[in-house]
């Protein structure tokens, strides 16, 4: 039940966030708010709640996206595939983390979040399941 409540508040975020205004508009009207009075601020706090929509629904897939990255590289670590360890050994140089590993086995979820977190993630995982 729960997991069909989450399909059905996403279908109607996704509806908002990607429809048309005019229909934002009426459903505004439907729920008895005055469009004439104040237009300029409404419009306004429309698209404002519209762009909080859509970072929340990018901030979501950002965090799914760096979860299966950081999955992919421990896999790849375990396994000791050499060009997803080199890739990880660079972006440890280029982003001159002050903690040096010394053991790239040794690292926890959190440290390679640390560490791809302002990378490209589509690129990372494309690399990783070519790997695999």
């Amino acid at each position: 039940m729960e997991k069909l409540k989450k399909i059905i508040d996403k279908g109607f975020t996704e509806n908002y966030l990607f429809g048309d205004i005019n229909d934002v508009r009426k459903s505004l009207s439907d729920f008895g708010v005055n469009l004439g009075d104040n237009r300029e601020r409404q419009d306004k706090l429309i698209k404002q709640l519209k762009f909080k929509l859509r970072s929340s629904i990018n901030k979501e897939k950002n965090e799914i996206l760096l979860l299966k990255a950081t999955e992919f590289f421990q896999e790849a670590i375990n396994k000791g595939l050499d060009k997803p360890i080199a890739y990880l050994n660079n972006l440890i140089e280029d982003n001159r983390l002050l903690v040096q590993y010394n053991k790239l086995d040794k690292l926890s979820p959190d440290e390679i979040k640390e560490i791809i977190k302002d990378q490209n993630l589509i690129e990372i995982i494309e690399l990783l399941e070519n790997e695999q």
